[in-house]
């Protein structure tokens, strides 16, 4: 059984056993968090672009929201992706995802940011600071998971 915490996290019963299985809760812990951080970190600046700087403030920021958004999900993706695989190669999914979620926003940043339609300030400050909301959204989520170091409490060996 699962429940919902404040920060958009799960928190299971019981500790995760098992690679796969920490795995699988830190990503989809990862993810959730991500997820609402994002969005809510998204929506704010949205609205403080509108009231600074009009409709090219929205777009930007409204688009630049969405791409770091989707860019923070792919870290959890590429961990679940190699949840059978050594602990090494996870943690390089990790910080491929990392790496990779930095060049896209880099990419996105420098390819648009002439864009007449898109305040490139808008565009740069929220790119920023929801890439820093979700990766900080990200790390708590990996925090508050129960990993069980060892054999299963629960098994007769115990």
């Amino acid at each position: 059984m699962w429940r919902w915490d404040r920060w958009g996290t799960v928190d299971y019963d019981g500790p995760a056993v098992g690679q796969a299985q920490v795995i699988r809760r830190l990503s989809g812990s990862m993810a959730r968090g991500a997820a609402l951080v994002g969005v809510a970190t998204s929506l704010v600046c949205v609205a403080v672009a509108a009231v600074v700087m009009g409709t090219p403030g929205v777009y930007g920021a409204a688009f630049a929201g969405v791409v770091a958004t989707g860019s923070a999900l792919l870290t959890p993706v590429l961990m679940l992706r190699t949840t059978e695989l050594d602990p090494a190669a996870v943690m390089l999914a990790s910080f491929v995802g990392l790496a990779t979620k930095a060049i896209i926003l880099l990419i996105v940043l420098f390819t648009l940011g002439n864009d007449s339609g898109l305040h490139r300030m808008s565009l740069a400050v929220t790119l920023l600071v929801v890439f820093v909301a979700t990766t900080a959204a990200e790390a708590w989520a990996g925090h508050k998971i129960k990993i069980l170091i060892g054999s299963d409490p629960a098994s007769p060996s115990a």
